[in-house]
């Protein structure tokens, strides 16, 4: 039932109850008529036998058996229930009897009366169905007694006929009933259904349908509050709209503001590491122009070992310059690409932290992407290595980029000891905010950036980025790189 309609549901429920209703008062009525008829149907054994014991008591005193058999079967030609009447004598034996080939085989021959009961009655199962003998005294039994064979048939044909009455009389009322409760339930489910549709058009979105009231019930009352909450929900609606649009806008603000935020900041990374190398680096090749002039014209050697302490640490601090310029922006990633820029940073990284072992591995071509998806595969690499150094105690590194005419996909992975969630909300809390600035900026280009640690099983770091759709297919070559 639980998948069909409220209209199969309220008929079932009302149809049903009044059936079941019907036939459990149905039953308990042909239950009292049939008692009441069987009791009937012995005191009218009782009647024949007194009516008959003041006419025929003489007779049976004077042995006159064909005045009682005569008297015997004009009783049962006049009444259609008696089926025999026998006449026995105060022991019990056979006087006379309306059969005239004897007593039928099952019928016993003698039957006197309990002692308690004036009339006794016993009923037999015959081929004519079941027969109630009632045993009643002639004169108190000093005479003799009647043994009067009532049939059931009469009383079970007029119960049957009572029966199909009822049972017909019972799918009327049914029929009536089930009418009835389809136009009823028409009349109160509709606002529901009403409603229902209401509620669809709400889960669409259409926040201006209503029903109409039309009744001052409950229904009714029920329809004007879902009025009033459709309503409630339109204002909450358009207030939310307004609230999205605006964060939408402020949204995209932010994202602009975080665009010319690292746009400002590679910019002024360029710009120092060009005055890094332009100027500072320049000034530190003439100042070992100097030391070496300085060098070749004294003569004193506590001087020229003075001097060239001096000279080596110069060299150093122009290498240094040289390398930090490279970090703050690599001048072969504008040159020769991607690919190459990262390869020389491995290369100087290889040669820093030769207890580290780099697999680097390359799918595609990648002549043709933009300068901001590769600025930020080299910053994330860049990053990543800084954190391993620092935190991992990592031993093996994997970089791999794979490229397609879709997406661009770069994973960085580590056997380091990894970290827990709470590590990660606690590095943020402490402004370690490199990996957080990666997942911006991948978002900025419409990226996914995702990380997956756990303790003593490494780093994962993965981005994905979408490509322009009109990028020249991937063609190009496989490179891997190990060390």
């Amino acid at each position: 039932m639980r998948n069909y309609s409220l209209y199969v549901k309220f008929n079932a429920l009302i149809v049903g109850t009044i059936f079941i209703c019907g036939l459990l008062i149905g039953m308990i009525l042909l239950y009292t008529t049939s008692t009441e008829m069987e009791h009937e149907l012995d005191k009218s054994g009782r009647e024949i036998s007194q009516s008959m014991s003041t006419v025929i008591s003489s007779a049976i005193l004077l042995d006159d058996t064909f005045k009682i058999t005569e008297q015997l079967i004009q009783t049962k030609t006049l009444n259609d229930q008696i089926q025999y009447i026998i006449v026995s004598r105060p022991n019990g034996e056979i006087l006379t009897s309306t059969f005239t080939d004897g007593i039928p085989q099952g019928l016993p021959l003698v039957r006197t009366p309990q002692a308690s009961q004036s009339a006794d009655v016993i009923t037999y199962n015959s081929n004519e169905g079941y027969i109630r003998e009632i045993l009643c005294p002639i004169d108190d039994g000093l005479v003799g007694y009647f043994r009067i064979g009532l049939t059931e048939k009469p009383m079970v044909q007029l119960m049957r006929k009572r029966f199909l009455e009822m049972i017909t009389l019972i799918l009327l009322i049914c029929l009536l009933a089930s009418w009835l409760a389809t136009r009823y339930a028409n009349a109160f489910l509709k606002p529901i259904q009403t409603m229902a549709a209401a509620v669809r058009q709400i889960g669409r979105g259409n926040y201006q349908v209503t029903v109409p009231v039309s009744t001052s019930d409950d229904v009714g009352r029920l329809a004007k509050a879902f009025n009033i909450m459709v309503n409630r929900l339109s204002v909450k609606d358009k207030e939310n709209l307004r609230l999205v649009a605006a964060l939408q806008e402020k949204e995209k603000l932010r994202m602009w503001l975080i665009q010319q935020l690292f746009t400002a900041r590679e910019d002024e990374r360029r710009r120092i590491s060009r005055e890094l190398h332009d100027e500072t680096s320049q000034s530190m090749v003439a100042i070992l122009s100097y030391l070496r002039i300085i060098m070749d014209r004294t003569t004193d050697a506590s001087v020229k070992e003075l001097v060239g302490g001096v000279r080596d640490l110069t060299k150093d601090t122009l290498e240094g310059l040289r390398h930090l310029a490279v970090n703050l922006h690599p001048p072969l990633l504008d040159d020769l690409g991607l690919i190459v820029a990262m390869e020389k940073y491995l290369d100087s990284f290889r040669t820093a932290h030769p207890q580290i072992q780099i697999t680097y591995a390359h799918d595609g071509d990648f002549a043709a992407i933009s300068h901001p998806i590769a600025l930020l595969c080299y910053r994330l690499m860049q990053e990543a290595l800084t954190n391993i150094i620092r935190h991992s105690q990592a031993t093996t590194v994997a970089i791999s980029l794979q490229i397609t005419p879709a997406q661009l996909r770069m994973s960085i992975t580590d056997n380091g000891i990894g970290f827990s969630e709470d590590t990660a909300k606690q590095a943020r809390l402490d402004n370690h905010l490199g990996l957080v600035s990666m997942r911006e900026r991948t978002e900025l280009l419409n990226g996914t950036f995702c990380i997956h640690s756990q303790p003593a099983a490494g780093t994962a770091i993965c981005i994905t980025l979408p490509l322009e759709k009109d990028m020249p297919a991937q063609g190009g070559t496989s490179h891997v790189s190990t060390h």
